[in-house]
């Protein structure tokens, strides 16, 4: 039996704050190179052991709408968290990554092999989570908003991190990105006093869902942090 090579990032770790657009991984040169030029070096190269293509990988992307480009003739585009494939030939991933985020950052999960078959299969279980802060403004703005398609719950922490002052909070859901409607509760906003928060969970699988947020009354401002915990349970 003959053992193959695992490629990965350098430190095993899930790759984060990625933008949107095109990112690239060469197994060739042992690099990640995402859409804004930011490098990222796998554990190991295929030239290290004389080779000149991988066999096989599996691959998380945070975002479901993401498509996969396996060399110049495969491509993956099915609406899945999760892939592996087999008993394929290439030296090059490339995965486009569409503008949905807000923030515009993603997270991608990658393992690479020389043999025919993976024999890795990330576990049947997958979360996207993250958080921000800012400070509230007079209007509602959109501070989080991501396509959650393949998640099977939705998780919002707003947190009010303001000394004195409060502000107000919806959440709203969409099925294409462009028409939104409140969340159940949420019609006029919630309103969240200063060292306080709220608290929102669904497992309506709605295409979108985003977090905005405005000051309660005008020209108090709030700083704040959104916390959120995309599930996928079956990816």
């Amino acid at each position: 039996m003959v053992l193959g090579t695992l490629f990965t990032t350098a430190d095993g770790e899930i790759l984060k704050d990625i933008p949107s657009g095109d990112l690239f991984i060469d197994f060739r040169n042992g690099t990640i190179t995402d859409s804004a030029g930011t490098v990222t070096l796998l554990n190991t190269n295929l030239d290290y052991y004389g080779l000149t293509q991988a066999k096989s990988f599996s691959i998380f992307v945070s975002d479901s709408d993401a498509e996969i480009n396996v060399g110049n003739a495969l491509t993956i585009a099915d609406h899945q968290l999760t892939h592996q494939v087999n008993s394929y030939a290439f030296d090059q991933l490339r995965v486009h990554i569409p503008d949905n985020s807000t923030p515009n950052k993603n997270q991608l999960m990658i393992v690479g092999s020389t043999n025919e078959e993976m024999n890795y299969t990330f576990n049947n279980y997958a979360h996207f989570r993250d958080e921000m802060n800012d400070t509230s403004t007079n209007s509602y703005v959109s501070y989080v908003s991501h396509h959650v398609g393949g998640y099977d719950q939705i998780i919002y922490t707003i947190e009010n991190t303001h000394g004195s002052n409060s502000l107000d909070v919806q959440v709203e859901f969409s099925e294409n990105g462009s028409d939104w409607f409140q969340s159940s509760g949420y019609g006029t906003g919630v309103t969240v006093a200063n060292g306080s928060y709220n608290s929102f969970a669904t497992d309506i699988a709605h295409h979108f869902y985003r977090v905005r947020v405005k000051s309660t009354s005008s020209g108090n401002h709030a700083t704040f942090k959104v916390y959120w915990n995309y599930v996928s349970l079956n990816n």
